[in-house]
């Protein structure tokens, strides 16, 4: 405010004049996110459709016409496990050894003012790949009765009783299988075995084996009964 005199002729007098000065006012820099949790399947799970391990977010500046980055960081401030892109595209990462429920933090900061940024928080979930089964082997029949070729009145039963071919089917491999009878390898390898029946002996059980190559723990036993027949039967 200044004060100016006037002198007139015969009178005296002030006049105030108000000086205002005009402050222009800005609003700081804010920024948001959106989604600001989400929950995200590990990128390779085998339980999930591909669809759910990705999230898109969404950030807002305000008072700032520069933009904004994106980064993905640990809840300890580290850099994180998953991925984003500049469109705010989230790519869950492999699951390895995070658990579960695991946590982190898609951050969106101010290009003009990097002081202010925004936090989305990321829930990675699933099961991660599908579990290695491990490899089985079975074998068909399991159990059966023949009777040896000769002897007693065996002459009597049809051949096709005296004999009996296996099938093996292995799961969780492509590896083949080999046969054992009794533990004694009998130079066969693949699906199918003929066994036949001896020429004589008495009543025993034999163990017919289906066991995968190059992994003698992994195998399927058949038991085969071997009989004589005496006429007339009791």
């Amino acid at each position: 405010m200044t004060r100016r005199h006037h002198h007139h002729p015969g009178r005296r007098h002030e006049v105030v004049t108000d000086v205002r000065r005009q402050i222009v006012c800005r609003h700081q820099v804010e920024i948001e996110v959106w989604p600001p949790r989400a929950e995200v399947h590990f990128r390779d799970d085998w339980t999930a459709n591909p669809a759910t391990a990705q999230v898109r977010f969404e950030a807002q500046v305000y008072n700032s016409a520069q933009g904004h980055t994106w980064e993905v960081r640990d809840i300890d401030g580290g850099p994180g496990q998953g991925t984003i892109d500049a469109s705010g595209l989230y790519r869950a990462p492999p699951k390895g050894v995070l658990a579960s429920g695991a946590t982190e933090l898609v951050v969106a900061t101010s290009r003009e003012h990097p002081l202010r940024k925004a936090f989305a928080w990321v829930t990675l979930v699933g099961l991660g790949p599908r579990p290695v089964q491990a490899a089985e082997v079975a074998v068909f029949p399991r159990r059966v009765n023949l009777y040896y070729r000769n002897g007693a009145n065996n002459n009597l039963i049809d051949d096709c009783n005296k004999q009996r071919q296996f099938e093996a089917t292995v799961f969780n491999t492509g590896v083949q299988v080999e046969w054992l009878v009794n533990g004694v390898l009998q130079g066969v390898v693949g699906p199918w075995f003929l066994y036949q029946a001896p020429a004589s002996g008495g009543a025993a059980v034999v163990t017919v084996r289906a066991r995968l190559l190059g992994d003698p723990g992994v195998f399927a036993d058949a038991k085969v009964s071997q009989l004589n027949y005496d006429w007339p039967g009791v």
